[in-house]
């Protein structure tokens, strides 16, 4: 699995654990199916979002609609580098070598064992080699159960590093527009502090021929140093993300990050239905099955009762008697065990029943996370209108302000009340800009659309395996 893994890039981790089940069990088991039917009244039954959404089929490659080359470039590094990343990946392994050690127990075992004994006085030394084959038959399907329970897990693991890959390519969009707002705020801030002090020029001016007031020179000073210091802070902020996005991708902090600015909103997203979430995101998968997992471990506690079966034949060469054939067959079945194979059902039980009202507490998560990211969809849309507009009337308040000082009319409070409403409004729009992106990688989450253009989560196909 190692070297598939390396091969394919952590990419094709999912089908290949689908693979991995085709290993087979020497007994018929419940199917995912049966063992989840306990989850239908889990399930809310839900035909539309309350929120106003698009119609439509939810698509993929949703990294690719943003059209930022740099953030397609950035999420493949990711990706590729990022070590709680691998963390996972590894996790599908050793689920898998642990699922094949499970299996490992219905099949024959072959062993090659030799002896050799010392006698003492007129017995002949005694030396015996040969193969010996074991085999505990699974009559009642317990080890088949545990395979099960294993396999169960391993898909669940599998559905986490799924989860994990679309979380890590969200968290990477989200930083990336989060330090392109601070770079785009503290060029604004740039240009603030340059108009600040031409300002300031003109403030020296008509306090020096006696048109302007020494209180006057003090409030644009003070403005200016206002807007440097809010720069300072973007500059700051600036930094820090572009080392939590470094960090994400895998390297050091450096400074090859170059923020670009913000991109453009996509079109809206259609949203497909409420039902089709249950398949389409991944962590929901994982929630159910560990139920199937915890479903298919209780049955094996239950068969503990039952008597097991161990047969062991042995041949080959002896010393004293030439050759050896010999054919062993025992019975185990637990009679008293002062109730330790009932402990182990009910702890199995609980463990199946907890992991039930996790699977409902995951699908109401999921249900919510989408209502939340569709109405604030809606909202920051509305308040991205009156921002952008509030902005505009601002900035025109303020030039019609400043060319009235400039010709002798009007106050420096007049300007510096005009300029700060037009920042303020500047700066709200960007961050309003700002989380209508964010929100809407929380939206393409939300709905379990992927950011493969070919993605490598398919439930049915894992399940159809």
């Amino acid at each position: 699995m190692k070297r598939v893994l390396q091969k394919a890039g952590y990419g094709g981790l999912l089908p290949l654990a689908a693979v991995l089940t085709l290993g087979g069990c020497a007994h018929n088991v419940a199917s995912l199916q049966e063992a989840t039917h306990s989850l239908a009244k889990e399930t809310p039954k839900v035909k539309s979002f309350a929120s106003p959404y698009e119609k439509g089929k939810v698509s993929d490659d949703w990294i690719a609609a943003f059209n930022d080359p740099t953030l397609v470039k950035l999420v493949e590094e990711a990706q590729k580098n990022n070590p709680d990343l691998s963390v996972a990946a590894a996790r599908v392994e050793r689920a898998a070598a642990l699922m094949r050690l499970s299996e490992s127990g219905i099949y024959p075992r072959i062993d090659l064992t030799g002896n050799f004994t010392d006698r003492d006085g007129d017995r002949k030394d005694r030396a015996f080699f040969g193969p010996t084959i074991g085999w505990e038959p699974d009559v009642w399907g317990r080890v088949a159960n545990t395979v099960a329970s294993d396999r169960e897990t391993m898909r669940a693991l599998a559905a986490d590093y799924a989860w994990a890959r679309q979380s890590l390519a969200g968290n990477t969009a989200r930083i990336w527009f989060r330090l392109n707002a601070d770079r785009v705020l503290r060029k604004f801030l740039d240009e603030v502090v340059k108009i600040q002090e031409e300002a300031m020029r003109v403030a020296k001016e008509r306090e020096a021929i006696g048109a302007g007031t020494k209180r006057d020179l003090h409030m644009v000073t003070a403005m200016t140093e206002e807007s440097k210091e809010m720069r300072q802070s973007f500059v700051s902020r600036e930094k820090l993300d572009t080392h939590a996005l470094a960090i994400l991708l895998g390297r050091y902090p450096d400074k090859s990050i170059k923020p670009e600015g913000l991109t453009a909103l996509p079109a809206p997203v259609p949203s497909g239905i409420p039902a089709d979430l249950l398949n389409r995101r991944p962590d929901l998968a994982a929630a159910r099955y560990r139920v199937a997992s915890a479903f298919h471990n209780e049955k094996a506690m239950e068969l503990l009762k039952l008597p097991s079966f161990n047969f062991r034949f042995q041949a080959g060469y002896d010393h004293v008697e030439d050759t050896v054939a010999k054919l062993i067959g025992s019975l185990f079945m637990p009679v008293i065990d002062n109730g330790q194979i009932d402990a182990y059902i009910a702890a199995a039980t609980a463990e199946q029943k907890a992991a039930i009202f996790r699977y409902r507490s995951a699908v109401l998560r999921a249900y919510r996370e989408v209502e939340d990211a569709l109405t604030k969809e809606r909202g920051f849309s509305i308040r991205y209108d009156y921002l952008a507009r509030m902005e505009r009337e601002y900035k025109k308040a303020y030039d019609m302000t400043m060319e009235s000082y400039k010709i002798g009319e009007g106050t420096i409070i007049d300007v510096l009340i005009a300029q700060g409403k037009w920042i303020d409004a500047r700066i709200q729009r960007v961050r309003m800009q700002l989380n209508r992106l964010q929100n809407r990688v929380d939206l393409y989450l939300a709905l379990g659309g992927s950011f493969d253009e070919k993605p490598a989560w398919n439930e049915k196909q894992v399940n159809n395996r």
